[in-house]
């Protein structure tokens, strides 16, 4: 992506679309099923190493090459090794995990979701044959069915599940958030959607819990 300045801003209003804060209308959409309690709700927290390789796989991404902070230091191994659950014996003599998550673990998550994001749909923009999220629309422009395809595509990669009618419909007029930029059109709102709905997905508690 050639622009980055607005990515970040936009990236806190694309994580609160899980969370249920968008603001967009549901009005007229068909209710969801009923969802059913586990028998055994607890989650486990993917270490940095087992969160960026699921990403990798998920994208199809060279693990090494996929999250690189500052474009030189890998993100779990280098980066955010300890944060993200690791150990460091040999320089840092940090021989196990941290017992608590560290205060700056969501910041490091958040960083190596748009990191992989970033960098999947750049890959995508620079050899549309092998695209994994961003495919142009048909038309030439977004329009809704491509919206809708695209966030069906997304859920599929990321979570490999479809979405329900109101997660994709968030995603949707998410659209609405990125196609200004200061007032004026967006050139990249195609791509920078795509990127930050796949940001949205890639640091929900879905993804970065098991």
């Amino acid at each position: 992506m050639t622009r980055t300045s607005s990515l970040p801003v936009l990236a806190s209003v694309a994580a609160m679309l899980l969370a249920g804060c968008s603001a967009l209308p549901t009005a007229g959409l068909a209710s969801e099923p009923a969802q059913v309690a586990s028998i055994d709700p607890k989650v486990k927290f993917k270490d940095g190493d087992r969160y960026l390789g699921d990403l990798a796989r998920a994208l199809n991404m060279p693990r090494e090459t996929v999250c690189r902070e500052l474009g030189r230091y890998d993100c779990f191994s280098d980066a955010f090794r300890i944060v993200l659950g690791g150990v460091e014996a040999p320089n840092l003599t940090v021989n196990t995990p941290l017992e608590e998550a560290a205060l700056t673990a969501p910041i490091a998550l958040d960083r190596a979701a748009l990191h992989v994001c970033t960098s999947r749909v750049r890959m995508d923009r620079e050899d549309p044959a092998t695209a994994v999220l961003f495919r142009a629309s048909a038309s030439g422009r977004p329009d809704k069915a491509w919206m809708e395809t695209t966030s069906n595509e997304l859920y599929g990669v990321l979570l490999n599940r479809d979405p329900t009618k109101a997660e994709r419909a968030r995603l949707v007029g998410f659209y609405k958030d990125v196609a200004t930029e200061q007032g004026k059109p967006n050139p990249d709102a195609a791509s920078d959607w795509v990127t930050l709905s796949c940001f949205a997905l890639a640091s929900s508690l879905e993804s970065i819990f098991y």
